[in-house]
């Protein structure tokens, strides 16, 4: 049986709507981190390239606190623009798949799902023949 002649469908569509919820605290602490990296970044940049009259410690630890606030405040305000109660995601879930064979391929398919149904597979035996033209194209 080729595989190219099965089709697996999705079968009684349903619609169903989610509001993404990340934990603010979650997002806040993520937007510090990147932000005390991103200031440690750059206060190495700056003590390679510029001449300041601080130890390259000192530019360090003031680029990974600088670092640390902005990331905060900008995590804090992603979750609570992303966690608005006006945004709602919209998607569209099968409750079921059917699989579509030819109707001369239709007996092994028939006994290949006879055999998934003894492994623990659950399997509606609705065996319709499904009638189809595949172009050749």
């Amino acid at each position: 049986m080729d595989a190219a002649s099965l089709d697996i469908v999705g079968a009684g569509l349903r619609q169903a709507t989610r509001r993404p919820r990340v934990p603010v605290v979650r997002m806040t602490a993520v937007g510090a981190l990147q932000g005390a990296l991103l200031g440690i970044l750059a206060a190495v940049f700056v003590t390679l390239v510029a001449q300041t009259t601080l130890t390259s410690f000192a530019v360090v630890l003031w680029g990974f606190v600088y670092g640390l606030i902005v990331g905060t405040l900008w995590g804090l305000f992603r979750a609570l623009f992303r966690n608005r109660p006006d945004t709602v995601t919209t998607e569209i879930h099968p409750t079921r798949y059917e699989l579509r064979c030819p109707s001369d391929e239709l007996s092994v398919a028939q006994t290949l799902l006879a055999k998934a149904s003894d492994d623990d597979v659950r399997v509606e035996q609705d065996t319709t023949a499904v009638h189809e033209h595949r172009d050749a194209a």
